[in-house]
């Protein structure tokens, strides 16, 4: 390993050998100090030495039948984060001193290195930090080195670390550095690594999300994509997930929280931004109670008012323009009526009656759907729809989307008398 306790203090093998101004020379007087135990392991107190040849790197080692467990686990920690950049150990020990400081008034709670915490089961990875309240536990780790050239194998790296920690029952959340965010908000895009979408999570505030979406488009015309102009690739599902950022910076570190919607999972990959997220300092976001906070109330009660404000202005602007597209298609109708009013057929005097159970408005409604409905059957849907406004509304049809239908199907349907009777549907 590459640490070793040397005069009370954790010493780095890296730094004792800057301190020289050869290698050789760093490596002689280093294995001088280790035979006469100078060096301790920080985790048994054993005593330490210095190994270095040509086969592997410098590193302290216990001496032979005296290797400890927390010391098998810490070299294979040291290995799973090789290529991690150097803000890791910085970001991660900030967090873990944090973490720490809530023990002092929280006597349920222990906050260890996930190499300390799993060093007895031999875990093959371990989370940078494993946080145990009362009987929960979660794994947090921090991840610095998300970028396009290392995608593929970070990746797969990160697919079975999930999947191991799920195995043994483990949630972990995953921190990544914000320098790889990539965030457009006047489209509310999210562009995302393939790495970045396996590290989303499912949290509380998550699931009121969804609450509200389902809410705010069980009976809509219009979809979230087209009420917010979002460019979707796929069908947007109403499955709010979260991303967390850290920020450091020479004022300390900082969280942020986004909270968004997975939507094309190939390259480019890309999530639609539900939220336009908020920073929390480290004392708020880390905050135990039976979980980690990671969430402000004030500051999501205060997205979703936004959401819906902005949800209720992009559906006036779509039944606007829907409006006048109308307005448009019956100025152009209004020459072609003019001059086929004497040759029009009067409206069947005698249709049928048609009652709702027995399915002839479902498949009349069905051929609107599909813009190929006949002049008797556009005929016999507006006299329904005009006579029975209030039991659409109880069968749970919203009128709204039969007219919008019938828009839609003006738009492909030449003949003038067909489109009268869908112009009586759009004008009730």
């Amino acid at each position: 390993m590459q640490v070793a306790n040397y005069e009370n203090n954790i010493i780095s093998l890296y730094d004792e050998l800057d301190k020289y101004p050869r290698r050789d020379l760093a490596i002689t007087e280093i294995r001088k100090k280790g035979r006469k135990y100078a060096y301790k392991c920080p985790f048994c107190d054993e005593y330490l030495i210095l190994r270095a040849g040509h086969m592997y790197e410098p590193h302290f080692a216990h001496k032979q039948g005296k290797s400890c467990t927390v010391a098998r686990s810490y070299e294979q920690y040291e290995q799973q984060g090789k290529k991690e950049s150097a803000q890791h150990s910085v970001i991660r020990d900030v967090i873990y001193d944090d973490l720490r400081t809530q023990e002092k008034y929280k006597p349920d709670l222990k906050v260890e290195h996930g190499y300390k915490a799993k060093a007895e089961g031999s875990w093959k990875v371990v989370p940078d930090i494993v946080v145990k309240k009362g009987s929960a536990e979660f794994g947090i780790s921090i991840l610095t080195n998300v970028y396009q050239k290392g995608d593929d194998s970070l990746v797969k790296i990160i697919r079975k670390r999930n999947q191991y920690f799920t195995e043994r029952g483990l949630n972990n959340i995953w921190f990544i550095e914000d320098q790889k965010q990539s965030l457009d908000l006047s489209h509310r895009v999210f562009f995302l690594w393939e790495s970045e979408t396996l590290l989303s999570a499912k949290t509380a505030w998550d699931l009121k999300w969804d609450e509200l979406l389902n809410k705010l488009t069980v009976n809509d015309t219009y979809s979230i994509s087209e009420v917010f102009n979002y460019n979707e690739k796929e069908i947007l599902n109403n499955d709010v997930r979260s991303l967390y950022y850290v920020h450091s910076s020479s004022e300390g570190i900082s969280f942020s929280v986004h909270r968004v919607i997975l939507d094309e999972l190939e390259s480019p990959y890309r999530a639609f931004a539900v939220t336009t997220g908020y920073k929390m300092q480290l004392t708020d976001a880390l905050v135990i109670q039976d979980y980690l906070q990671l969430s402000n109330d004030d500051y999501e009660n205060r997205q979703m008012s936004i959401f819906k404000s902005d949800f209720a202005e992009g559906i006036n602007r779509l039944m606007q323009n829907a409006e006048g597209q109308l307005e448009n298609i019956k100025l152009k109708d209004n020459t072609k009526q003019a001059e086929q009013n004497g040759k029009q057929k009067d409206t069947p005097k005698d249709l049928p009656v048609i009652y709702w159970d027995d399915g002839t408005v479902t498949y009349l409604v069905d051929r609107l759907k599909s813009k190929y409905i006949s002049e008797e059957d556009a005929a016999l849907l507006a006299q329904y729809l005009r006579h029975n406004r209030e039991l659409v509304i109880f069968k749970g049809w919203d009128l709204r989307d039969i007219q919008k239908l019938a828009v839609e199907a003006m738009g492909k349907i030449s003949d003038s008398t067909i489109r009268t009777h869908l112009g009586e549907i759009v004008d009730l």
